[in-house]
This record gives C-alpha cells, sequence and structure tokens, in this order.
C-alpha cells in the first residue's frame, strides 16, 4: 500500500525543490514534520523515513526535537543556585600555572589577567 501523505509530500518537494529555494517553507515543514512522528511512532527507522522524502536524515531528526511554541529550539530551563564542584587548573599562554583553584576563583584570576 502507497503512504498517500508521504506521496503529497514528495509532490511538495518537487515543487518546491523546482524553485532552488534554500528553505523549507515552514508549512511544509511542519508536514513534513507531522509525517515523521507519525513514522518514528510506529518504529520506522531514519534512514527508511528519509529515504523516499529525499531529505538528509540528521536533518529530521533534528526538526524532530522539542521546541518551544515560538518555532525556537531553545526552551525554558530552570536555574538553580548552586555552588560551583570542583577544582581546575589554569594555564597561561606566557607558562603561568595554578593547580586546584575553585572555578570562580579560576575566573577572577582570568579576568584580572585580561
Amino acid at each position: 500500500m502507497v503512504d498517500r501523505d508521504l506521496r503529497d509530500l514528495q509532490c511538495a518537494l518537487a515543487k518546491f525543490r523546482k524553485r532552488r529555494a534554500t528553505r523549507y517553507p515552514p508549512l511544509l515543514r511542519e508536514r513534513i514534520s507531522a509525517w515523521v512522528a507519525a513514522r518514528r511512532e510506529r518504529g520506522d527507522w531514519w534512514h527508511e523515513i528519509a529515504k523516499p522524502l529525499g531529505i538528509p536524515e540528521q536533518t529530521l531528526s533534528r526538526w524532530a526535537e522539542p521546541r518551544a511554541a515560538d518555532g525556537t529550539a531553545m526552551l525554558p530551563v530552570d536555574v538553580i543556585d548552586a555552588p560551583p564542584v570542583g577544582t581546575v587548573t589554569l594555564v597561561s599562554p606566557t607558562g603561568l600555572r595554578i593547580e586546584g583553584v575553585a572555578i570562580v576563583d579560576a575566573i577572577a584570576i582570568l579576568r584580572s589577567l585580561a
């Protein structure tokens, strides 16, 4: 059985490619992403999905990443105030080496040297 949605997407992609545009239109990208999500839910592999569309697997997997409501790839996070953990070793271009410095102290040293 031929996937009707796949055939429709292939036609839309063919029209897009004839125009030699550099970016996929948002509506087409949304249609492709929805079709890809459905295929992934069925358990299809990325290469099985990408091949009939002629779009690289990496592109499709990037489009499948969660996005914020405004369409950006950045999502809100909770920032907690925690003390820095661990120490670092600073080595300057002139050979100055300072070992076992707390990260906040390393930042202060680097700022003072700048």
